[in-house]
């Protein structure tokens, strides 16, 4: 199973190629991807932000 590090970086990845195929940000498929990666950086941050605040 892929942990939340593995898909950012494979989110990562295909957002760069993406791009680079593509020759846009504003590509539907790169901005859906960026949307995703967003998503899940912000879910990462969160849960880690819980995991520091609760050990205070």
């Amino acid at each position: 199973m892929e942990n939340q590090n593995q898909r950012l970086e494979r989110l990562r990845t295909q957002l760069v190629s993406a791009a680079l195929t593509k020759e846009t940000f504003l590509h539907p498929d790169v901005i859906l991807l960026s949307q995703a990666l967003d998503q899940l950086i912000v879910k990462v941050q969160r849960e880690k932000y819980k995991r520091v605040a609760g050990q205070r």
